[in-house]
């Protein structure tokens, strides 16, 4: 029997290689210079292309930012299901501490999204939107685990706590970006010291066996 010919790439698997491609560019570019900064000129430079080809995938610096930022967001799906599975402060660690691998993707949101506090920027609303939104998520979450005894805060204000837990979050990220303080360290103190979770099972007894 013939062996059967290797399946090919198609149009669309080489476009769709081709706007990862793109987008990791401009997460570096705009990592270096900022949104405002970086060009689609400086992008079509770095992957050795045309200026041409890149707006054939992204046809203004705006949809690419759109892209750029949506990617970000997707690497957290399922974030929900996890803190509602395992609890919100080992959660929201254990995405710090895979943060720590994505160092030029958190440069580049912490950069945009300082630059989109101006109301005249093209992702001001996207930022509004998102910390709405997630504000929101983050104080369901937190209500969930308040029901479930895995926390204890002494604040029953969970859109507060929820706002606190965000700033503290990209303020963290943004030290660790400028001097390499511990952003992992600093978030577990910030949430235990907010949420005071139970400790884990077994601990007790260990103790007032110790």
């Amino acid at each position: 029997m013939a062996s059967p010919s290797p399946a090919r790439r198609g149009p669309y698997a080489k476009t769709a290689e081709r706007r990862a491609e793109i987008i990791t560019s401009a997460t570096a570019i705009f990592s270096a210079h900022g949104y405002r900064g970086g060009s689609l000129r400086q992008i079509a430079a770095q992957l050795g292309l045309s200026l041409t080809t890149v707006m054939h995938h992204f046809p203004t610096k705006v949809s690419l930012l759109a892209a750029v930022l949506e990617q970000e967001d997707a690497a957290d799906a399922g974030f929900a299901d996890r803190a509602r599975r395992d609890g919100v402060v080992p959660t929201i660690v254990g995405v710090v501490r895979r943060n720590l691998g994505r160092r030029e993707l958190v440069r580049m949101f912490s950069i945009v999204s300082a630059e989109a506090t101006y109301p005249g920027h093209e992702a001001h609303e996207w930022l509004q939107h998102r910390y709405a939104t997630v504000t929101a998520d983050y104080a369901a979450l937190i209500a969930h685990d308040r029901a479930l005894g895995r926390i204890h805060p002494e604040s029953d204000d969970d859109t507060a706590l929820a706002g606190l837990i965000i700033t503290g979050w990209e303020g963290s990220q943004i030290r660790w970006l400028a001097d390499d303080t511990d952003p992992v360290a600093a978030m577990h103190l910030l949430l235990t010291t907010l949420l005071r979770p139970s400790p884990p099972e077994g601990a007790g007894a260990r103790d007032s066996t110790a």
